[in-house]
């Protein structure tokens, strides 16, 4: 089924989940679970599959849920939240790796109340870290037209946990921010509205992900050099 956007339905059965968060009340409105929250995300993921494997054809699009859609039951094991269920969920298209996080992703995350959508290498390791900034001591050639596209634009937050030793470097004050993340994301976080209950949501995403192609390039090209 194509994507037609997400639904009133959605939004009410997330909401009454945070007033139910157990495994009887969801177990006994699963289907609603299936109709209006995961068959939308399994639709959004498959629709979007073209465009991501035009950015990388190693990225998994599977629209499967634990290959690139969350579950809706949380892992409590090391968590003081105790409570089984979320009601927060998101897509994310990401080469495959054991370690989460330590390969830039395209995601697609939302809540009742907003959704967020962009590029981001979370829980990037310092030496992955390391090679970005010596990729762009190599190339600051390719690095300086992907500063340039994020100082040129405001639709994104360019963001990520800095180090708090100021990282020399001799390059502008544009590259500086970059250079001392210790992990990196671009971000668009809009309040629920029309095009979220829309077929077109997929046409923003695909506009933001190749916005951030250039980007999740440049770091991959980082993390794999030899």
């Amino acid at each position: 089924m194509a994507f037609n956007g997400f639904t009133t339905s959605t939004i009410s059965f997330l909401n009454d989940l945070a007033l139910n968060n157990n495994k009887e009340w969801f177990e006994a409105r699963r289907d609603i679970y299936e109709t209006h929250v995961l068959q939308p995300m399994r639709d959004l993921t498959t629709d979007l599959e073209v465009c991501i494997k035009s950015i990388d054809p190693f990225i998994e699009t599977t629209p499967a849920i634990n290959k690139t859609i969350s579950r809706i039951y949380r892992d409590t094991r090391f968590s003081k939240d105790k409570t089984p269920l979320r009601n927060d969920l998101w897509i994310s298209f990401r080469r495959p790796n054991k370690e989460w996080g330590n390969v830039p992703e395209f995601y697609f995350y939302f809540t009742p109340e907003e959704y967020q959508f962009g590029m981001g290498f979370y829980c990037a390791s310092p030496a992955n870290m390391a090679k970005i900034r010596d990729h762009i001591d190599g190339r600051p050639d390719l690095f300086k037209p992907i500063v340039d596209f994020y100082e040129s634009h405001d639709d994104f937050t360019v963001g990520g946990e800095e180090y708090k030793r100021t990282i020399s470097n001799d390059y502008p004050e544009s590259f500086r921010k970059w250079i001392q993340k210790k992990n990196l994301y671009v971000n668009t976080t809009r309040q629920l509205d029309d095009l979220f209950f829309s077929s077109r949501l997929k046409e923003e995403l695909e506009k933001a992900f190749t916005n951030h192609a250039d980007l999740y390039r440049f770091i991959s090209e980082g993390i794999h050099r030899r």
